[in-house]
């Protein structure tokens, strides 16, 4: 296929730098949005200038949004940059797993406000609803009983999901689809990484992120929709990465020798 032009936000960290780099590796001009450009390919764009989020769309096939967490200006910066976004073929938000249920979760009604602005505004978008990442260090500390399974994401899936969306548009044209590549219990996540899982009281996690912790009382409460035997099926090419299996990659890929 023709190489596409896609704008990354949020490049710079876990989720939008698994998509940049995927994108790259496919043979796509990536930009990435920064406020701080540094090096080749790198844009200048900050969501509290609408002007610069229109230069740094300017010409582009495409569009993966972030919108910062749990900001008290998420809302009206993700809706600005969805203005300055109207002309892109294409839009793949990045939301968060059954945000548009009405969680109660701040940072994903937040994310709910900016999907709303999205699906009325913009003719051809997606939306993908990410869970939990997938962490390859120190020990599970969570405030959720040991039985429970948890929906984890590796950021590489996130990334073949963005992929598809803008190379397979008519495939993924005005969808939202939640994401989750295992399902996993605290202490079996620990057993992987060889370290222990430690269960946090709900009060001590409240004083440490009100936020977080009322997205944990939710997983714990009425926990996560999400098919996940559905969802492999219909996008196998995401090649949808155990916890195990993701796990060891990156331990691989961190014990190589750092190239000169």
């Amino acid at each position: 296929m023709k190489p596409l032009t896609i704008v990354v936000t949020g490049a710079t960290g876990t989720q939008g730098g698994a998509v940049a780099r995927l994108l790259t590796g496919r043979g796509h001009d990536v930009r990435r949005m920064t406020r701080n450009p540094a090096g080749p390919g790198d844009v200048h764009g900050d969501f509290d200038e609408p002007a610069s989020l229109h230069a740094a769309f300017a010409d582009a096939d495409g569009v993966f949004l972030m919108t910062p967490l749990s900001s008290q200006d998420e809302v009206a910066r993700g809706e600005a940059a969805v203005d300055a976004a109207r002309h892109v073929p294409h839009v793949v938000f990045t939301s968060a797993t059954n945000a548009d249920r009405g969680t109660g979760i701040p940072h994903f009604d937040t994310k709910a406000e900016v999907e709303r602005h999205l699906t009325a505004r913009h003719p051809h978008w997606t939306i993908l609803g990410p869970a939990a990442f997938m962490a390859a260090e120190g020990p599970v500390t969570l405030p959720i009983p040991p039985e429970l399974k948890l929906h984890v994401v590796a950021p590489e899936d996130i990334a073949a999901m963005a992929a598809l969306s803008f190379e397979q548009p008519a495939r993924l044209h005005r969808r939202r689809v939640d994401l989750a590549s295992d399902l996993v219990t605290g202490p079996e996540m620990a057993a992987l990484r060889g370290t222990e899982f430690v269960q946090v009281a709900d009060d001590q996690a409240e004083r440490y992120s009100p936020d977080l912790a009322a997205m944990f009382r939710y997983f714990t409460g009425t926990g996560l929709d999400l098919d996940l035997p559905a969802l492999h099926a219909e996008f196998p090419e995401v090649g949808w990465h155990s916890y195990a299996g993701w796990l060891t990659r990156v331990r691989n890929e961190r014990s190589r020798p750092a190239r000169t």
